[in-house]
């Protein structure tokens, strides 16, 4: 599976943690451009300084980790492409040079996949995705859930199980399997 990771799904820890490690696991080909990563980092910066000094440790952790996931040369398609929000047109357009099939977004009404469509990509919630893997691979994923747990546990002070992680995290399908 060939996937292209919005900065929307690489900002929260959990389900950016949950969507590299399935996919380290089941050998998903994953895609960013340096502009998702800037975004993400952009984020991050309006939390605080410290959260931009960690997203910006991870980018370059990532780089190293996955020196293939930068999708490069994909401006050229973007007048050529509409999409409800402009500011996102550099995502489908990377996911078109890299072809890749699938944008994973939290934020599916700016890729509407009536619109997709024409250009053979479709977008995803992270929910429905790591949701649909769990059904047939539950014991994979309760694992990398349990890996994540434990170190978001060790550094709180409230301590959560599985289902109040993903609840956490908008993962509220894929939680359901944790009841």
């Amino acid at each position: 599976m060939k996937l292209l990771l919005d900065a929307c799904v690489l900002y929260p820890t959990v389900i950016r943690n949950l969507l590299l490690n399935v996919s380290d696991e089941l050998r998903w080909d994953i895609n960013w451009s340096a502009r998702i990563l800037e975004e993400w980092r952009r984020a991050s910066a309006k939390t605080n300084l410290e959260a931009e000094a960690q997203a910006e440790a991870e980018i370059t952790m990532l780089k190293v980790k996955y020196p293939k996931a930068s999708v490069n040369n994909f401006e050229r398609h973007i007048s050529k492409l509409y999409l409800p929000d402009q500011n996102d047109l550099h995502v489908l357009a990377a996911a078109i040079e890299s072809n890749t099939n699938i944008i994973v977004t939290l934020n599916l009404r700016d890729f509407p996949n009536s619109e997709l469509v024409k250009y053979g990509v479709r977008s995803v919630h992270p929910d429905e995705l790591l949701y649909k893997e769990a059904l047939g691979n539950f014991d994979l994923i309760s694992n990398l859930v349990s890996t994540i747990l434990n170190d978001f546990n060790s550094n709180e002070a409230n301590k959560l199980n599985e289902y109040r992680l993903l609840k956490k995290a908008k993962l509220n399908r894929l939680s359901k399997l944790f009841r």
